[in-house]
């Protein structure tokens, strides 16, 4: 008998062990799966409802990423909330809260929200794009001088030569009559300025075919595959610190190898030039500006200068932030100018006015140029190289009346407010007038944010500006493009990380007589 109730007590114990089990398992399973996302809904915040442990990345992978932001806008408003996986992100595009938050207390949104890749450390770690805090603002103020006027002026001829050879490729697809894809033309076209300009490469990429370079770019614009599971799955990203920076050091994939590519590209350069003493030769390019570049104090003293790591970091997203958005933007304005003849003829009129005959068009008549600086806003106004940028708060606060908490993400939705009808009456009509000086002055200046805004706004937006404008001063003094049977319209867009054509861009390439 007594044998009988120790049994039974055991059984009572076991018993009573495993429903504490359970319901500590089911407390962990909520706390994970749904406590976090009564986030928004405590501040106040609209939004989407969210799936347990998922967030709202079901929809979001449903639909490119700028119409997905668009339409939780229009449905929720100026100021509301989704969850990439578990994190709250708030979807901001009230004007008055973006100037707070990008400039006013940029103090307390200082950092950009690290994607799943920046987990990795080495060179990769040191980019612009991703350092934060005091490393970001030494890295920043080191370059920016690199990026004045005066060293853009530098660079141009090395921009002027690679726009002959563009000039000249075009002219053999119109003697052959092959139809082009502009926007894979302009990438290797812009490639090769890249790597002329930043990495101190000379390489005729657009006549090569064999070149490595732009395939390898490419493939670092693809969406990463393991950023959905860190979105769902956090926890895992320290694991990716580590086993991701194996990855990178072994090439194990193909972004690991082309990211590895390019990095070695830049610092094989550096070393090139510090065997030979080239750098003892003053070459324009951006590379060697870069290592020349440092801060002094009040009396002149030397206080910061990039490691050679740290100039490679910046050679290596200078592609990244060069390669791709300058092609699209290249490719747009071209797309715009075909399907809008009238807009064409008169930048046509404005570049042969000032540019005459010359067959080297001068810097300085090139960046004054009004009209085709308003061809080209419009342009990105209505195809933004970023359909969307980010920050991280920092500090708690409570701006506007909307309370903003430490660790959570800040997203501006910049194609949704490009195309708001509030701030661009007809906004889906391609019209540069819209960048006219008086234009310009009745409107508020933060409903137009290609390049982001504020201290952290995208430092190398002169230089793709110089780029753009120079090249389409080249093709439209010899060319005219028209819209032809294989022009898509209305153009399809697509967005795993900057907002490309999904199906290129075809246009007719006519010679002017």
């Amino acid at each position: 008998m007594d044998s009988a109730l120790q049994i039974i007590r055991k059984f009572a114990v076991f018993e009573n062990l495993w429903i504490a089990f359970l319901l500590c398992a089911l407390i962990l399973l909520y706390w994970y799966a749904v406590a976090p996302f009564s986030f928004f809904k405590k501040l106040g915040i609209p939004g989407p409802a969210p799936w347990p442990f998922v967030g709202n990345v079901p929809e979001m992978s449903k639909k490119p990423k700028q119409l997905f932001d668009k339409e939780v806008t229009e449905k929720y408003g100026r100021v509301c909330g989704y969850y990439l996986g578990r994190s709250p992100a708030y979807l901001i595009s009230d004007l008055d809260l973006l100037k707070q938050i990008t400039v006013k207390e940029f103090s307390k949104f200082t950092n950009r929200p690290l994607g799943p890749l920046s987990a990795s450390t080495g060179v990769q770690s040191k980019v612009l794009l991703q350092a934060q805090d005091e490393d970001w603002k030494r890295i920043r103020g080191t370059i920016t001088p690199t990026f004045s006027a005066h060293k853009l002026k530098q660079v141009a001829p090395l921009v002027n030569k690679s726009c002959e050879t563009l000039c000249k490729k075009l002219e053999k697809i119109v003697e052959s009559g092959d139809k082009a894809n502009m926007w894979r033309v302009y990438g290797k076209f812009t490639m090769e300025v890249i790597l002329s300009t930043a990495f101190g490469v000379q390489r005729d990429v657009q006549t090569d075919q064999d070149e490595p370079y732009t395939p390898n770019a490419a493939l670092l614009f693809r969406q990463p595959a393991v950023s959905i599971s860190l979105m769902i799955f956090p926890f895992l990203r320290p694991l990716f610190k580590i086993f991701g920076t194996l990855l990178i050091g072994s090439g194990a994939t193909e972004q690991a190898k082309a990211a590895q590519f390019m990095i070695n590209t830049a610092r094989n350069v550096i070393e090139l030039r510090k065997q030979t003493g080239m750098s003892q030769i003053e070459r324009k390019d951006l590379l060697e500006l870069m290592l020349k570049a440092e801060i002094k104090d009040s009396e002149g003293k030397q206080v910061s200068k990039l490691s050679e790591d740290e100039v490679v970091a910046q050679s290596f997203v200078f592609l990244l932030a060069g390669y791709e958005t300058t092609s699209n933007t290249l490719s747009y304005v071209t797309y715009c100018l075909a399907l809008n003849p009238e807009v064409q003829e008169k930048l046509i009129k404005e570049i042969d006015d000032a540019v005459g005959d010359n067959e080297t068009p001068d810097y300085n008549v090139v960046q004054n140029l009004e009209y085709l600086d308003m061809v080209i806003c419009e342009a990105l106004r209505l195809y933004p190289p970023a359909p969307r940028f980010g920050r991280l708060c920092n500090e708690s606060c409570t701006l506007n009346g909307v309370k903003f908490v430490k660790g959570s993400i800040v997203l501006v939705p910049v194609y949704h407010i490009h195309r708001d009808p509030e701030y661009w009456p007809d906004p889906e009509k391609f019209d540069p007038e819209r960048f006219s000086k008086e234009a310009k002055q009745k409107r508020n200046p933060y409903c137009f944010l290609p390049f982001g805004t504020g201290p952290r706004s995208c430092i190398g937006m002169r230089f793709a500006l110089m780029e753009a404008k120079i090249a389409l001063v080249y093709l439209l003094k010899r060319f005219r493009f028209q819209r032809s049977a294989d022009t898509e319209v209305p153009l399809q867009l697509e967005a795993p990380i900057t907002m490309s054509p999904k199906n290129g861009i075809y246009v007719k390439i006519v010679p002017k007589t």
